[in-house]
């Protein structure tokens, strides 16, 4: 028999039915029926349908109880050809509150088959008590129940009565996603949920969340939808919005354990019970809004490669120009000693620096002074008349001579020597250049290279694990996208900004190319000319260079991953290599013109790993004892590294640092009417004024994004120092090449339009996910890019234009005796 046959079957039988049994009601549907039951009589109302209707909108049912319990409700049990739906009334939603009117879209009947015969609807109404019991029932069609592309529709939902619409995609759009856009002028908590047009449609506050995609939302809920995204594969799909019955979702977090630590709390603390709201009740806009298809996607990518290009090239113009003038400068016609052969000009070198080594240069306050006019001339001469060897693995010149008591070594003489140079009051840089650095220099890059990767593979692991459960469950409160802007592609929610992370990478490898290009230019000058890598310009030591450039890249890498999924707890994957790029950067101008005095690579990456142990702890314990603890070791922090800057490293880090520093003290500032060295005293006392206020400020304020605060005083420190650089350069008479001052300026005019992209957010994990998502915008640029895109895209550039700033900041030093390059 065909289904068309038992439907008339069915019929007659309820004719006959309906007939015999009082109890068994024929009832229309838009119409109010009041009625009553007991726990031996129940009410069934039969409700016909016509199959053209109910194909294209479903079945609302609405009942209220006019003197029912809570403790005994009544129960009403609608029945279909597809499906049962029951409920009770009253209804008690999460013991919060009692709803004595409940409303329930039923399962449209969209695969029934049409046919010239009444489809019904039967809807059971019981009671457990023999008290007569008094409700009103009514159904009726669900008018505006499709959604229509670029058209809305307004709902007022409340948590008894839940609603859905349903939207079928057109065959032009299959190739790309659509957006559902859910606005409300209301701050009720609610969620939205996106399922696929299938039986059951879960649209209860307990089962929401078992299909789907759901976002719990405010004013404001977009969630974008691609063709087949369910489980069942099917293209079409329903928007479903219920109500809460209080607003603690939509208030809190949701990462309890997580919030806990924060609180370092050893017990969890449910804290307070939601109090139940009153009148919970939400008015919600709803559109369907067609987005980029992914074959447009290819335009905004192709634009930023080709910016990128662009820069690429007018970089290798540059470069090649640039290295012209940089290898011009090794013309010995352009030297003091052009007519000299290597050994004479060295020779010529050595007695200028011998003249600018006198004593003269000292300051009799001076503690070591006394000590230095004993035994800096033998020591020198011990020093400067013996054979000498290299060492093949340390880089550092070993001298020996043979007496009766066997070969003596003098490098403790010669460190000994170095030492009481660097208390001069006027440094050259020959002074604090004695020993071979490069190697020393070259740890930099290659211990860099596996700590890059053994940080970043647990991290891509873990993102993508993170992105397959967000995929799985259709949770998208667990990361902050801005949702009004996402472009994704296959299980990427946020493929626009994941890519727009590519200019860190082709910078940094750009970067790259011009640091490799010179070093090669320059080392094949000194191979030719040895004199020129010994005592002219600079050292080119470009270690550092490589390492900055390389932490660009994984920058750009770490960057893509923090937003696969972004949130507070992972944001330092996204800012880990900026503290790296900060302090190498500061190492590196520091070590322009302190060769001998920077730290060892693995001191700096030492120091660089525990500042990323207190951004990690200040996530999770961001609590008063913590920020006194980290005031008191940043402020000896900060003590202890100007102490080392204002002595040119002879204050080192050990046991006796205390009685050093005690002595310094008494001899260069008790007993003297000013300090030894006036410029770089006023300098790190502005330097040591700024990081106490910003020390004090974070136990006062406490900020609660504690990584953006520790990124902001490396950055603040790092600018502080580069100014002080740039202003003693021209002090000095020392005046950049018009390339330099260009990228400067490049550099400041990037920074300050990325930094309006910066804090213009459109998301903010420090709130729960339904309020960040108020900050949500449109996107920006090419309808594929926003806010925050745009500043990875600027800011990419403004580094890399950094950079090079101070890659080409001293090269009019080139041709310029070391001894003759003052050192600050």
């Amino acid at each position: 028999m065909t289904i068309g046959s038992f439907l008339l079957v069915g019929l007659l039988l309820l004719q006959h039915t309906c007939a015999d049994n009082p109890n068994v009601i024929a009832a229309n549907l838009s119409t109010t029926i009041t009625a009553n039951v007991t726990a031996t009589f129940q009410k069934t109302f039969f409700f016909l349908l016509d199959s053209d209707v109910v194909s294209k909108k479903p079945v609302r049912i609405s009942a209220k109880a006019l003197n029912a319990s809570v403790h005994n409700p009544l129960i009403v049990t609608a029945r279909q050809i597809l499906g049962v739906t029951s409920f009770t009334i009253p209804l008690n939603d999460e013991g919060y509150q009692i709803y004595n009117r409940v409303a329930r879209t039923l399962c449209p009947q969209w695969n029934v088959p049409k046919s010239d015969v009444k489809l019904f609807l039967a809807v059971d109404v019981s009671s457990s008590e023999n008290v007569r019991r008094e409700f009103q029932l009514r159904a009726d069609y669900v008018d505006n129940f499709e959604l229509i592309e670029n058209q809305k529709i307004t709902a007022n939902v409340t948590p008894s009565t839940p609603m859905y619409f349903r939207y079928k995609f057109k065959p032009t759009q299959l190739d790309g996603p659509v957006l559902v856009r859910v606005t409300s002028d209301s701050d009720t908590c609610a969620t939205i949920s996106v399922q696929s047009d299938m039986c059951p449609i879960h649209d209860l506050m307990y089962d929401i969340e078992y299909d789907g995609i759901f976002q719990s939302m405010t004013r404001l809920a977009a969630i974008t939808v691609t063709p087949g995204f369910g489980s069942s594969g099917r293209k079409d799909f329903v928007v479903v919005v219920v109500v809460h019955p209080t607003d603690y979702t939509c208030e809190h977090l949701g990462h309890e354990l997580l919030d806990q630590i924060r609180l370092n709390s050893s017990k969890p603390d449910p804290g307070p019970k939601p109090v139940p709201l009153f009148n919970q009740r939400k008015n919600v806009i709803i559109s369907v809004e067609t987005t980029m298809t992914y074959r447009e996607y290819i335009f905004p990518t192709l634009i930023t490669v080709g910016l990128l290009l662009i820069i690429y090239l007018l970089a290798y113009v540059g470069t090649i120009l640039e290295t012209e003038k940089f290898i011009r400068g090794f013309n010995l016609g352009e030297f003091e000693y052009q007519n000299m052969s290597d050994g004479e000009a060295e020779a010529g070198v050595s007695r200028t620096e011998s003249s600018l080594s006198d004593t003269s240069d000292y300051t009799e306050s001076n503690g070591l002074l006394s000590r230095a006019n004993q035994e800096i001339a033998s020591a020198e001469e011990a020093v400067k008349s013996a054979p000498t060897d290299y060492g093949a693995t340390t880089g550092y010149r070993r001298h020996k001579t043979q007496d009766s008591m066997g070969s003596v070594d003098y490098c403790e003489d010669l460190n000994e020597v170095l030492e009481i140079r660097r208390t001069k009051v006027e440094l050259n840089v020959a002074d604090l250049s004695v020993h071979s650095n490069d190697y020393k220099y070259r740890l930099y890059q290659w211990n860099l290279i596996p700590i890059a990767i053994f940080y970043a593979l647990p991290v891509i692991q873990l993102v993508a694990g993170i992105q397959l459960i967000v995929h799985f469950t259709g949770n998208q409160d667990i990361c902050y996208y801005n949702y009004l802007c996402s472009r994704p592609l296959g299980v990427v929610q946020q493929f626009n900004n994941i890519f727009s992370n590519i200019g860190y990478v082709l910078l940094g490898i750009l970067f790259l190319l011009i640091v490799k290009h010179r070093d090669t230019k320059y080392q094949a000058a000194v191979k030719e000319k040895p004199i020129l890598g010994k005592k002219y310009g600079l050292p080119q030591h470009n270690g550092i260079y490589y390492s900055v450039g390389f932490s660009l890249c994984m920058e750009g890498l770490l960057s893509a991953s923090y937003h696969v999924c972004p949130t507070g707890y992972n944001f330092q994957f996204d800012s880990t290599f900026m503290y790296l790029m900060a302090g190498l950067l500061m190492l590196k101008i520091y070590q322009l013109r302190h060769p001998d005095v920077n730290p060892h690579a693995y001191t700096a990456y030492i120091f660089l790993s525990f500042t990323v142990l207190i951004e990690v702890v200040g996530v999770y314990l961001q609590t008063i004892y913590f920020w006194i603890t980290f005031a008191a070791v940043y402020i000896v922090a900060t003590l202890y590294f100007t102490s080392h800057m204002y002595y040119m490293g002879v204050i080192s880090l050990d046991c006796g640092i205390f009685a050093r520093i005690s002595h310094f003290f008494r001899t260069d500032f008790l007993s003297s009417p000013k300090p030894l060295y006036m410029d770089r005293f006023v300098f790190l006392i502005l330097v040591v004024t700024l990081n106490f206020a910003a020390a004090i400020m974070g136990v006062v304020v406490q900020p609660s994004d504690f990584p953006s605060f520790l990124l902001a005083v490396f950055l603040i420190n790092l600018l502080a120092y580069f100014a002080y650089y740039v202003i003693m350069k021209f002090i000095h008479g020392e005046y950049p090449y018009p390339i330099t001052i260009f990228c400067g300026f490049l550099t400041m005019v990037t920074w300050i339009c990325a930094l309006y992209f910066y804090f213009s957010t459109v998301t903010n994990w420090q709130l729960p996910a339904a309020l960040s998502r108020v900050k949500n915008t449109e996107c920006l640029v090419l309808d594929f890019y926003d806010n925050h895109d745009v500043w990875h895209i600027i800011s990419s550039m403004a580094l890399f234009f950094g950079f090079v700033t101070v890659l080409t900041l001293d090269d009019h030093l080139l041709n310029k005796p070391r001894n003759e390059i003052r050192v600050f």
